[in-house]
């Protein structure tokens, strides 16, 4: 009969994977739980993913779907070990061996813990407290984008400014020579460090007639005159000259 689970090294094999189990002559692969335990009790800590994964990718080529019964193999051959090591008597002179093989275990247990996706080893008072705090967490996020879209409603007009239709053109070129003025202390009267606050403030506040002005449109007024998506206003298409206020001397 050929192991279920785990990966045994073939017999007469001298040289064998590091994570293989088994003895080099004859392995009565019936008791591959106790090959695996005895495997895991010479890995350091570090090596119990891949050791884990080693197995693990034997057994899925064979069940390439059963990750979960793979898992919970594992899992109920290590809390077997752990219950029959902790019931030993601690007076006994192999004492001490069977504690260093309840350490092993107990951290590989941990490890365990760690790749439970299917919640094998939690109780159902723990996955009720888990969910708990899910959804007062799920709540807590909730009120506070509530908070920020009443915010944000505060800001919304009622209606859109309607461009007279056909005047989109000229309304674009007066934004544009809006954002060029200077004021007399040489500032700039407005300033933005790029041009998405125009465009989207006229897409979403402003309609060419009864039509909405889209994003991309709007984008394309405002993007760099050697860009190919750069829509040129004509001469005949403008319509108003922003000039410096000369104050009455």
């Amino acid at each position: 009969m050929t192991e279920r689970f785990f990966k045994f090294r073939r017999r007469f094999d001298f040289s064998p994977h590091p994570y293989e189990i088994g003895n080099p002559i004859f392995s009565n692969r019936k008791l591959e739980d106790n090959f695996f335990a005895l495997k895991l009790y010479s890995l350091p800590d570090g090596e119990y993913r891949a050791f884990y994964d080693f197995h693990l990718n034997h057994y899925l080529l064979r069940y390439p779907d059963d990750r979960e019964a793979f898992f919970r193999k594992v899992n109920r051959s290590i809390q077997r070990r752990i219950t029959f090591y902790s019931a030993k008597d601690p007076f006994r002179s192999v004492y001490e061996i069977h504690l260093a093989n309840l350490d092993k275990l107990e951290a590989f247990q941990g490890f365990l813990n760690t790749i439970d996706e299917w919640n094998v080893n939690t109780s159902t008072e723990k996955m009720l407290n888990q969910r708990d705090a899910e959804i007062a967490l799920l709540k807590s996020n909730l009120a506070d984008l509530q908070d920020r879209f009443d915010k944000v409603l505060q800001y919304e007009a009622s209606e859109k400014i309607v461009i007279n239709s056909g005047s989109i053109a000229a309304f674009m070129d007066l934004m544009r020579q809006l954002r060029k003025q200077v004021l007399p202390n040489g500032k700039r009267l407005v300033v933005t460090q790029g041009h998405s606050p125009w465009y989207k403030m006229i897409a979403k506040n402003f309609v060419h007639g009864d039509k909405p002005i889209s994003l991309a449109t709007a984008q394309n007024y405002f993007s760099p005159e050697d860009s190919s998506k750069h829509i040129f206003i004509s001469d005949e298409d403008k319509a108003f000259d922003i000039v410096p206020h000369v104050p009455d001397k």
